[in-house]
C-alpha cells in the first residue's frame, strides 16, 4: 500500500552575470541603463552593480528564481535578454561597446571575470550536503566554464581558465562536517588553525552565512547568454541530486583534499585536456580514517602510496557526469538544445570541443564583425543561441543525430546504462537451454527431468528411493557386475582377461605378448632415441625380455 510520495523539485537560484564595458565610463553606462529600465524576472526586479575593485566591469544580478519549468526559464532569460540589450544600447550611445569579461575588441586586454550563482536550500543539513557535493565535482565546473582570454587579432589562449589561473581570491573548496548554526563557529575555526582560511566566500564552495543558500564561485564569466542558462541548469540538477540524498538519508562522503587539489590544478591549466587522478580505495580510506578516531591522513597516505590511483581525461569524466544527471536533467524538462554548450564540450566528433567564443571572428580588420558577434552572443535569450545554428552547419549528419539522441534520453530519464538494461532481450530460451526444464524439443514438449541422469548405457536411474544392491548378488543370479570387456567380474580373486583369453584354473594368466611388439619404447627398433638422452639403461627392475 502506498503511504506517501516525494517528488523532488528544482530549488531557487540566483546569478551574477559578469560583463565588460570597452570605449568608455562604465559608471555612466551603469546609470544610463539604470534610467532605461531594468526588466523584471518575475521573482523580483534586476539590479546592476560595479565591480568594487575593477571600474570597468559590471555585473547584472537576478533575484531568486525558480527555473523547475521550461516556461519558466523562457521568461527568466527573456528578461535578461531584453536588459543586456538595454545596457548595450547605453554602452553603444555613450560610445563603447559591450562585451564579456577577458574578451577584447579593440586590442586591449580586459581583465577576466567570473560569474557567481546561489542556490537555495531547504535546512541546513541540505546546504552540507549541496557544499559537498559540488566540492567533489568542482573540477569538472571548472573544466566545463573555464576559458582562455580573447584578444582580437593574437593568437589563442589555450589555459583552461585565465581567471582562476590569474586570481589570488580563490580557494579549494574543503570538506565540511556540519553548517548548522551550532557546529558552524567550530568548523571556521578549525578550518582556520588547519588550513589557515578565515573566511568562507574565499572558496569555490562555500555556504551562504546567515541565509539557507550555497555560493558557487569557480565558474568563467560566459561569453553567451546560452552558456549561462546551461550552467544554471547544470547546477540546478546538481542541487536536485543532493536533495534526493537527503530524502533517502544520505550524505556526500570525505574525498581527499591532496587529490582534489591536484585536480584542480590540472584543469585550471589545461582544461578539457587534463587527465585527473581517482582514488580507486575509498573503503580503504573510510577504515583508515575510522582506525585514526575520524581524523584524516590522506595527505600522508598519498605521499607514501599511489598505486590507488588511475587516470582519466577530464572530456570523460564530464561525459560520466552529463549521463549521470539525465534523470535530474528529465525531471526538470530539459531539451538538448538548452544544455547543448554542455553537449559540445564532449559529444561531438572528433573530439574537438566548441564553445561560443571560438566562434568569434580573430581578424583584426573585422571589428564591427566582432562586435556584432559578441552582442548577438550576449543578447540571444534562445536556447544554445548562435552556438546551434553553428553546429548544425559544421555537422549536417552527426549534429542532428547527437540532439536526437539526447532527446530520447531525456524523455526516458534514464542513464545510458539503465537505458541499456531496459532494452536487453529478458527471453532468452532460444538462445541459451532452459535451466527449469532444458531446451525444447521439435515437437514443442521439453523433456522430463522429474526422474534421475542417465546412466553409461542411456537408462535412467532409478530415483524411487531403493537402493541398488550392492552385496554381490546381481538381480538375474549371476553374482557380479558386468565390466567393461562384455563379461562378467569373476569373485574367485582372479580377473577375466580382456585379450580373449580365459585364466586356466590355476589362476596364472597367459602369456600376452604373443604376437605383439616390445613395449619398452626405449628399446624399439624403430624408434630412435630422444635428443640428448642417448640409449639409456633400465633404471627400474630387470625386465624379462621375450
Amino acid at each position: 500500500m502506498l503511504v506517501s510520495l516525494t517528488r523532488v523539485g528544482a530549488a531557487r537560484q540566483s546569478f551574477a552575470k559578469a560583463l565588460a564595458v570597452q570605449g568608455t565610463d562604465a559608471g555612466a553606462v551603469m546609470a544610463a541603463a539604470v534610467n532605461r529600465g531594468l526588466p523584471d524576472t518575475g521573482g523580483g526586479a534586476l539590479r546592476l552593480e560595479r565591480h568594487p575593485r575593477r571600474p570597468e566591469l559590471l555585473r547584472l544580478i537576478t533575484p531568486m528564481m525558480w527555473l523547475g519549468t521550461r516556461g519558466a526559464r523562457g521568461d527568466a532569460f527573456e528578461a535578461l535578454g531584453l536588459a543586456l540589450r538595454n545596457i548595450d544600447a547605453a554602452a553603444r550611445q555613450a560610445g563603447g561597446a559591450l562585451t564579456a569579461p577577458g574578451l577584447s575588441l579593440d586590442g586591449q586586454a580586459v581583465s577576466p571575470d567570473g560569474d557567481t550563482h546561489w542556490l537555495a536550500t531547504g535546512d541546513p543539513v541540505e546546504q552540507e550536503v549541496l557544499c559537498n557535493l559540488l566540492r567533489r565535482h568542482s573540477p569538472l565546473l571548472i573544466a566545463i566554464a573555464g576559458r582562455g582570454a580573447f584578444l582580437s587579432g593574437g593568437s589563442r589562449d589555450r589555459i583552461g581558465s585565465r581567471w582562476l589561473a590569474d586570481s589570488h581570491e580563490h580557494l579549494a573548496a574543503r570538506f565540511l562536517a556540519s553548517v548548522t548554526e551550532h557546529h558552524l563557529y567550530r568548523v571556521q575555526a578549525e578550518l582556520r588553525r588547519r588550513d589557515g582560511i578565515s573566511h568562507l566566500d574565499r572558496m569555490d564552495i562555500s555556504p551562504a552565512v546567515g541565509a539557507d543558500a550555497v555560493l558557487v564561485r569557480c565558474l568563467d564569466a560566459q561569453t553567451s547568454l546560452a552558456d549561462t542558462r546551461a550552467h544554471a541548469l547544470l547546477l540546478s540538477a546538481l542541487a536536485m541530486r543532493a536533495r534526493s540524498l537527503v530524502a533517502d538519508g544520505r550524505r556526500e562522503g570525505h574525498g581527499p583534499q591532496q587529490l582534489l587539489e591536484e585536480n584542480r590544478a590540472r584543469v585550471i591549466s589545461e582544461g578539457l585536456r587534463a587527465a585527473l587522478a581517482q582514488d580507486e580505495r575509498p573503503r580503504d580510506r573510510e577504515r583508515s580514517r575510522e582506525r585514526d578516531g575520524g581524523r584524516s591522513r590522506d595527505h600522508e597516505r598519498r605521499g607514501q602510496d599511489k598505486r590507488g590511483e588511475r587516470k582519466v581525461s577530464a572530456r570523460q569524466a564530464v561525459r560520466t557526469l552529463l549521463d549521470d544527471l539525465v534523470p535530474e536533467f528529465s525531471r526538470l524538462d530539459v531539451t538538448p538544445e538548452e544544455i547543448l554548450p554542455l553537449l559540445c564540450l564532449v559529444e561531438l566528433p572528433g573530439g574537438q570541443p566548441l564553445r561560443a567564443q571560438d566562434l568569434l571572428p580573430r581578424d583584426l580588420g573585422g571589428r564591427r564583425m566582432l562586435t556584432e558577434a559578441v552582442r548577438e552572443a550576449l543578447t540571444d535569450p534562445r536556447p544554445g543561441g548562435p552556438l546551434l545554428g553553428a553546429v548544425l552547419a559544421r555537422y549536417p549528419g552527426s549534429g542532428p543525430l547527437m540532439l536526437k539522441a539526447w532527446a530520447e534520453a531525456l524523455d526516458s530519464g534514464l542513464t545510458r546504462q539503465a537505458r541499456r538494461d531496459r532494452d536487453r532481450p529478458q527471453n532468452l530460451a532460444g538462445n541459451r537451454p532452459d535451466r527449469q526444464g532444458g531446451r525444447p524439443d521439435r515437437s514443442g514438449k521439453r523433456p522430463d527431468r522429474s526422474g534421475g541422469r542417465p546412466d553409461r548405457s542411456g537408462n535412467r536411474s532409478d530415483r524411487s528411493g531403493n537402493r541398488p544392491d550392492r552385496s554381490g548378488s546381481s538381480p538375474d543370479g549371476s553374482g557380479g557386475r558386468p565390466d567393461r570387456s562384455g563379461g562378467r567380474q569373476d569373485h574367485s580373486g582372479n580377473r577375466p582377461d580382456r585379450s580373449g583369453n580365459n585364466p586356466d584354473r590355476s589362476g596364472n594368466r597367459p602369456d600376452r605378448s604373443a604376437g605383439r611388439p616390445d613395449r619398452d619404447r626405449r628399446n624399439r627398433p624403430d624408434q630412435q632415441p630422444k635428443k640428448g638422452t642417448g640409449d639409456r639403461p633400465n633404471r627400474g627392475k630387470d625386465r624379462p625380455q621375450p
